[in-house]
């Protein structure tokens, strides 16, 4: 009997021990900061990586040198060029997604790649189909496809499009060289879930090429984009709304950002004064 009631009491002590944390209470707010910076290095780990290449060896159709890089979130990748044309050479194309910590879940980003006519639109695009870049702790790959147009009839049309998450998008960048219809919806462009982009790709054997360089990241205010219907302060700054802050100058809002007299503003001042 006595024995039971010291085994007893251990066990209550030990219980009251584990409670306290080992006798000390941890402040609420160091465990949530602690939280925070757990979460700020699992979204830091994340990489969107893009191999561009050559179908062999290095080629100037191909940007004149082969990129296989990893960037994290917000950050761009390198700027690549696509001249492809009649000379024997094309271009493979790929995209992974590093989540180490499992940050993106449930994310689906596509790339649809097919030529214009027909499939291969006549051999310019190899490798055609629907890919799913892959998401998790290991790089893999979706892809390549592979980009040969040449003065055949038709181009590469890519289509991305994001679906399993409303809280990620993938910019990309698609610009014209010498802007002479070979790059088709030109311009910078966001993909959601609620918007795919298309570019079409048809470099034959008119002067310039066509440039991409992309950058995922997630739509949360403070990520210096404003989205469409997003109220986020520091992302959209509302010339009119009594504060001078973001891309807003005296120049460029004066409602907001001329003072009566230097250092008297609304409620922050601009750069331009003290």
């Amino acid at each position: 009997m006595f024995k039971n009631c010291i085994a007893r009491a251990a066990i209550l002590a030990t219980t009251a021990v584990l409670a306290t944390g080992c006798g000390s209470d941890v402040p609420e707010e160091s465990l949530e900061a602690d939280a925070l910076g757990t979460r700020s290095d699992a979204l830091e780990s994340i990489q969107f990586w893009h191999d561009f290449r050559a179908y062999s060896g290095v080629s100037d159709e191909c940007n004149g040198f082969n990129v296989s890089e990893g960037r994290g979130l917000g950050q761009w990748t390198s700027q690549v060029r696509l001249d492809t044309d009649s000379r024997p050479q094309g271009c493979w194309q790929k995209f992974g997604i590093y989540d180490p910590y499992g940050e993106l879940s449930g994310l689906s980003l596509t790339v649809s790649f097919f030529g214009q006519g027909n499939p291969t639109s006549n051999g310019q695009c190899d490798n055609p189909g629907t890919y799913v870049v892959p998401v998790g702790p290991v790089l893999n790959w979706a892809g390549p496809w592979g980009i040969d147009t040449t003065d055949a009839y038709g181009g590469c049309v890519q289509t991305f499009s994001i679906s399993g998450r409303s809280d990620v998008a993938l910019d990309v960048r698609f610009d014209a060289d010498r802007h002479n219809g070979q790059c088709l919806n030109a311009g910078m462009h966001t993909v959601t879930s609620s918007n795919a982009v298309t570019l079409t790709l048809d470099m034959d054997n008119r002067f310039g090429g066509c440039y991409q360089t992309f950058r995922l990241r997630k739509m949360t205010c403070g990520d210096n984009i404003c989205e469409a219907g997003e109220t986020c302060p520091a992302d959209c700054n509302q010339c009119g709304d009594g504060i001078c802050n973001g891309s807003e100058n005296r120049f460029t809002c004066p409602e907001d950002c001329s003072p009566v007299i230097p250092g008297e503003c609304a409620i922050f001042c601009p750069p331009e004064f003290p």
